[in-house]
């Protein structure tokens, strides 16, 4: 049998190695926010609600369903991203042939936002699921649920009806960020150890991450943000500095990684934020994620003064031809002014880049490289590019090359997509050159040393930086004669 109210958020079972390849030494223990949101608002409308992450507990699906079903949930509650939509089936039938009485399963979480008529195509087994954001129709689907209501009242369901499948229209996106109560950290067993940013992300411990606000205003043809999201909203200055506070009080956080992808796009917003940690004298590292085309000189002088240590770059490609076709709106000139701009302020610089795009050419390749390298960044990641569900790129990458749609091999680490004209082994190749070329230079390796000299408490995290480098770059036999590149 099984409790009447009770609710269990499950974040499903997938390995570091699965998640990271080759970085898996570097990666950091993620927290499912969106799910610790969930539950602090499942428990506002009144139902008792569990949260079980087996990925960070590093579960498998036998242990996870056991651990479900010792809980006894009404209702489970799966959160999914595209690599794990294929565990998530799993566990679903396995729950399901478990035969509890009453028992629903419901899933929901970025993947099926983004492509839920296909993802139910794919899986019989699942029968419930909410796309976009769940923090208002999950409490009306469990009321429905509960009462014997309509399941047609129920906004942003898939569901499956007279053996088809059936939506309602999505609810009206949460303007009013503040009426959502804080996620419920209390849930997770200690968050000042059981979770922790990967080793580029963080400068001391105990450290977490924020969000603060949700959607994009950009219309990058690789990222499903504003189809799950919507535009760009934010919560007020005084949440977000509430947030910090508790996390301090509560947890003795002491470094924050601000997981928006817009953070600095409010320059108000952001003065306020800066201001109020100086005024208070909050002690408080932090970092965070920018679009090249936001912040100046002044914003980022006040930002180091308030803690920031660090602000990750989209830059995406050092091809103009490429950044204009994913539609990045951005120029290589812009990339240069705010990246240097950033390092005069004193902040730390991260580079995201992408290797495979749409277009993608061998001389596309050497251009990203180096721009790289002349770009002063203190640290720079690559991934490989892949089409994810609902996203433009996903709809039209057969035309530009090969596509292997697995989706549970979507990690952004293996070489899913291949442009034509090039092969995998030549995208490996360069990727591995890119991280020798970027890391092996007396200007990055003295930025290292120095740091260590500075903060000794930080071995730990340069020497997991350390290895998950060693072993991206040493992995296998290039593929191609080593290009000649600047560096």
């Amino acid at each position: 049998m099984v409790a009447a109210r009770s609710v269990l958020l499950l974040n499903p079972p997938l390995d570091v190695k699965e998640r990271s390849g080759s970085l898996a030494a570097a990666a950091g223990r993620s927290m499912p926010y969106g799910l610790l949101s969930l539950a602090a608002v499942v428990r506002q409308a009144g139902y008792d609600v569990g949260f079980l992450d087996a990925a960070a507990m590093n579960l498998d699906v036998e242990e996870t369903c056991a651990a479900v079903l010792a809980r006894k949930p009404w209702v489970v509650g799966i959160t999914t991203v595209t690599q794990s939509i294929d565990r998530t089936a799993e566990i679903t039938r396995k729950l399901q042939q478990a035969g509890v009485p009453g028992l629903r399963i419901v899933i929901g979480g970025p993947h099926l936002s983004s492509v839920p008529t296909e993802t139910f195509e794919r899986f019989d087994c699942f029968d419930l699921g909410l796309v976009g954001e769940a923090e208002d129709s999950f409490p009306a689907l469990l009321d429905a649920l509960k009462d014997g209501g309509d399941l047609r009242t129920v906004p942003g369901l898939v569901h499956r009806l007279d053996g088809s499948i059936a939506r309602t229209k999505r609810g009206p996106l949460i303007h009013d960020l503040d009426r959502l109560p804080m996620p419920a950290w209390d849930l997770v067993p200690d968050l000042a150890t059981f979770y922790r940013p990967s080793a580029p992300s963080y400068l001391r411990l105990p450290s977490t991450t924020i969000v603060t606000s949700r959607g994009c205003f950009g219309k990058c043809i690789f990222c499903n943000s504003k189809s799950i999201h919507g535009g760009l909203r934010s919560f007020s200055i005084d949440y977000v500095l509430d947030m910090v506070r508790h996390l301090q009080k509560n947890f003795g956080i002491r470094d924050i990684s601000i997981y928006d992808d817009n953070f600095v796009s409010d320059e108000e917003h952001l003065t306020q934020f800066c201001e109020t940690l100086l005024r208070e004298r909050i002690d408080l590292t932090w970092s965070c994620y920018s679009r090249v085309d936001q912040g100046d000189a002044r914003l980022f002088r006040l930002m180091k003064r308030a803690g920031c240590w660090q602000i990750s770059y989209g830059v995406e490609s050092g091809s103009q031809r490429i950044l204009d076709f994913i539609r990045k709106e951005v120029t290589l000139e812009q990339i240069a002014a705010t990246v240097g701009e950033t390092r005069r302020a004193g902040l730390k610089t991260r580079g995201f880049f992408m290797i495979g795009h749409l277009t993608e050419t061998e001389e596309s390749i050497r251009q990203t490289i180096d721009f790289m390298l002349k770009l002063p960044l203190d640290d720079f990641h690559f991934t490989a590019f892949t089409p994810l569900p609902g996203t433009h790129a996903y709809r039209v990458a057969d035309q530009y090359g090969t596509f292997d749609r697995t989706w549970s091999r979507m990690n952004l680490q293996n070489t899913l997509f291949i442009p034509k004209g090039l092969d995998a082994g030549q995208l490996e190749h360069y990727s591995r050159t890119a991280y020798r070329r970027f890391y092996f230079r007396p200007r990055i390796l003295g930025s290292y040393f120095w740091t260590l000299l500075r903060h000794p408490r930080n071995i730990a995290r340069l020497w997991n930086g350390a290895r998950a480098l060693l072993g991206r770059i040493f992995v296998g036999q290039p593929a191609a004669p080593e290009p000649d590149l600047p560096g």
